[in-house]
Order: C-alpha cells, then sequence, then structure tokens
C-alpha cells in the first residue's frame, strides 16, 4: 500500500514539474518559434530607439507593419511626428578578409625598429587557398601535427623563439 502512494506521489510531482516547465516556456518564448515548431503570436510593434527627453516627455522610434515611425510620447498623448525610411540591411562581403601573418608583421616592426624611416607593410598572406585543389594540395604536403605543438615541450616552439632572439639583437 505504501508503495502505490509513494508512486501516486513521484506522478503528481512530475506532472507539476513538467506543469510548470510547460508554462515557463510559453512565457519565455512568447512571440518566438517554440521548440516543437509551432510559431507563437510574433511581435508586431518593434521599439527601435527611444530617447528621454524631460520627465515626463520622450520620443521614440517604432516600427510596424514595416514602416517606421518618429513619436512624441508624453504622459498623456502619442503624436506621430514623422514617417522615417527602413533603411536597407547592408550586404555582407561576398569574399574573406585577408589578414598578415604575425611572423610577418613581427618582421617588419623589427626591421623598421631601429631606422627613421616609415614601416613598409607587406602585401597580406592569403588565409584561405583559392580553389578546392590547391586546399586539398596544401591539405597533403602539410605535415601531421605532433601532440606537444605548439606548446613549450614543441622543438619548433623552441626553434623560432630562439630565431626571433637572434633577430632582436
Amino acid at each position: 500500500m505504501d508503495t502505490v502512494f509513494l508512486a501516486l506521489r513521484v506522478l503528481v510531482s512530475l506532472g507539476a514539474v513538467l506543469g510548470v516547465i510547460w508554462f515557463a516556456t510559453r512565457w519565455i518564448l512568447n512571440g518566438k518559434r517554440s521548440p516543437l515548431g509551432r510559431t507563437v503570436k510574433a511581435k508586431q510593434l518593434t521599439v527601435v530607439a527611444k530617447q528621454g527627453l524631460g520627465a515626463k516627455a520622450s520620443i521614440a522610434i517604432v516600427e510596424a507593419g514595416g514602416r517606421r515611425f518618429l513619436l512624441g510620447v508624453t504622459e498623456h498623448a502619442v503624436t506621430v511626428l514623422d514617417q522615417l525610411e527602413v533603411p536597407a540591411e547592408p550586404a555582407l562581403p561576398t569574399t574573406p578578409i585577408r589578414l598578415p601573418s604575425f611572423e610577418r608583421a613581427l618582421e617588419d616592426a623589427q626591421l623598421t625598429q631601429g631606422q627613421g624611416a616609415p614601416v613598409v607593410v607587406r602585401d597580406p598572406i592569403p588565409l584561405m587557398p583559392a580553389t578546392r585543389r590547391a586546399a586539398r594540395e596544401a591539405e597533403a604536403t602539410r605535415p601531421a601535427p605532433s601532440r606537444v605543438s605548439g606548446s613549450l615541450l614543441s622543438a619548433d616552439t623552441w626553434r623560432q623563439t630562439a630565431m626571433a632572439l637572434r633577430r632582436a639583437r
């Protein structure tokens, strides 16, 4: 008989916990997509920016229905001051950004450190191969990394350190 009451208590507790989780997800995900794939009511009004002008007055840019409005907001009234154009989204760059390697930048800095000449920065090293074939060839010629590569135990780390110290003299 005790096991029946224990099982009933476990089931009621489990139901209560699942109910709390269900209500919490409905409350948190209001206006977003739920984990089950259903769309909960989407926000139809978005405050883009708001600036206070005084104790009880402010202006706000609000987006509603694909249009933006400049609103004057006071304690007793909301007034449409102007209708604004929705700015176009900036296009993302399609080519990767090329950056110089740290080693070459360090060499450039060391070469010009003792001289009064301006710094001459070389063209950046391409980070990504231009084609898939070039990427496969580069991968095939690259030696396999050891378990200690990049750490204090690696011989390459000590070799690079010694070279950098020799150049610094």
